[in-house]
């Protein structure tokens, strides 16, 4: 492999040639390019744009020499591909950063992520799939003079599209480990930590009473020992006036509660309690969908990784929701009856949001809140069994059975109803050789609702080391009868990857992690490419 060559001109203005082994420090990227090719299609009635073509490209450079580190991102989007906010568009360097970094300090200078918490009041993130990007532009200190003190500082400006919004973010949050602090032997993990957020964006508008800024307060507990976790955060909010919510005076806030217990090796449980009022947060009070957001409000539900569920994920409702989820995980044991040759795995979900039991007021407040009380709205609600078995050394098997509840009129909009639908899936993976692998899905969604009944099925071969191919197709089969069928490939080579597939993509709702963006349908072809060094 040929070495790279690098000409540094000396202060003596001799040229020499180092390889790379001899460069200080280490350098480090990617480049991702994901590149779509639109075709009209009658059945979905999809069409393509003027420009057919579209891609959206990310080139990150980093470099770090001891304590010393930097980057850069350049992102292309010529055009960005359908479904993206319409502002990305061109290229730039969005990305510039420079940091020194000690055991005990490290102070970043250009744009930065961060994370206060459980991100309930501040979480600044990147999620490509989704067009987000809500990078601070500004110095981000983080500060640890003990093990068990430690505190961050952030200021700066965000993220908006291309560009720098006009909000002015400030923030800092103070973690302590008490018992550490103390020196005190225990058994117990137990971490207490508040926030502390400002955001200031100019009004010039005639309400002499409109905030100009908003205050953010969060306290939060931790506890944790080998049997039983808890953790706690409380956020209030000051008045925050936008489009969004009428301009309402109401002051937000979220209570968050979670558990996990592990009564032994073979049984476990999370459960999970939020409370959401009026909490959209914005460094720029102007922007709506998932531009410019403060905070990071994930929905707590089964995170669905099948094609049918997710016709009807449940996002987040910021304004205003309450409810929470329950996992339960049993092992039935290798050698047992029900476990067989090599143990069982048994999961059960189910999770339940309401509107907040609300009055409405003349006041400039909005309305009023009762806090711990269920409103009378279901919004989702969904129960989820699953069985995951492997039977031989070649074949394992994950059987699922979901029935959910989806109230698609307050979620998505008027013009729809409630959903009640049963969905049952079949995982089978078949491991032919040491090489060769087959994996099949099948899904099926009862309903008498919406669209009607689907049914889904995808086949998936994979040749070690490198490739895989796949076809699978989609139909609502009673109402539109429309088949999205998808076709296509990838190959993996040390730390490049490159994949090309044709199909139909279904307009509706793409999420991840609970966080949700609308896509409209359309058909073609897509390439995508990736390297990292």
């Amino acid at each position: 492999m040929k070495k790279l060559i690098l000409i540094v001109i000396t202060i003596t203005g001799i040229s020499k040639v180092l390889s790379a082994q001899e460069i200080p420090g280490k350098l480090s990227g990617g480049l991702e390019s994901n590149n779509q090719y639109y075709v009209d299609d009658k059945a979905t009635q999809a069409q393509a744009p003027r420009d057919k073509i579209a891609t959206n490209s990310y080139f990150t450079l980093n470099y770090t020499l001891k304590n010393f580190y930097a980057g850069i991102q350049l992102e292309s989007y010529l055009p960005a591909l359908m479904g993206y906010p319409e502002g990305l568009k061109g290229s730039k360097l969005t990305h510039r950063f420079a940091g020194y970094r000690t055991d005990k300090i490290d102070i970043t200078a250009g744009n930065f992520y961060e994370q206060y918490g459980n991100g309930l009041i501040f979480r600044s993130y990147e999620e490509r799939q989704l067009g987000i990007d809500n990078i601070m532009d500004g110095v981000n200190v983080r500060f640890t003079p003990l093990k068990s003190i430690r505190l961050k500082v952030s200021y700066g400006s965000q993220r908006v599209l291309m560009e720098n919004g006009e909000g002015i973010f400030r923030g800092a949050d103070l973690e302590l480990d008490p018992l550490d602090l103390l020196k005190v032997k225990h058994s117990w993990g137990l971490t207490i930590g508040g926030s502390v957020v400002n955001r200031y964006q100019k009004y010039t508008g005639p309400d002499e009473t409109f905030p100009p800024e908003v205050n953010a307060y969060s306290a939060r507990l931790g506890l944790s020992h080998p049997h039983y976790d808890l953790n706690v955060e409380y956020v209030s909010k000051s008045a925050d006036p936008t489009d969004l919510n009428k301009n309402i005076f109401r002051k937000g806030s979220v209570l968050y509660i979670n558990q996990t217990i592990t009564t032994n090796k073979d049984l476990s449980m999370d459960i999970a309690f939020r409370r959401v009022e009026s909490m959209d947060f914005r460094t720029d009070r102007t922007q709506k969908d998932n531009i410019a957001l403060v905070n990071y409000l994930p929905a707590l539900t089964k995170l669905y990784t099948y094609a049918l569920p997710n016709l009807y994920p449940y996002g987040a409702q910021s304004m205003g929701e309450i409810g929470g989820k329950a996992d339960i995980y049993y092992h039935l044991k290798r050698g047992s009856a029900l476990g067989g040759h090599y143990g069982t795995k048994l999961s059960l979900t189910a999770s339940l949001y309401r509107n907040l039991d609300t009055v409405r007021l003349k006041s400039k407040e909005g309305f009023e809140s009762a806090f711990w009380r269920f409103g009378p709205t279901e919004l989702y609600r969904d129960l989820n069994f699953s069985m995951e078995r492997r039977w031989s050394p070649l074949m394992k098997t994950i059987f699922s059975y979901i029935n959910l509840n989806y109230n698609q009129g307050y979620i998505q909009g008027p013009g729809y109803g409630m959903v009640n639908a049963n969905i049952a899936i079949t995982d089978v993976l078949l491991n032919l050789d040491r090489k060769n692998a087959l994996r099949v899905e099948l899904q099926h969604l009862w309903t008498t609702d919406d669209e009607k009944n689907w049914a889904a099925a995808l086949l998936e071969y994979s040749y070690v080391p490198g490739w895989s191919f796949f076809v699978s197709d989609m139909s609502n089969y009673q109402s539109k009868k429309i088949h999205y069928f998808s076709v296509g490939g990838a190959y993996n080579y040390k730390a490049a990857r490159v994949s090309l597939s044709y199909g139909r993509q279904r307009a509706g709702l793409l999420c991840v992690g609970g966080i949700c963006r609308m896509v409209p349908a359309y058909s073609g072809a897509s390439l995508s490419f990736s390297y990292n060094f």
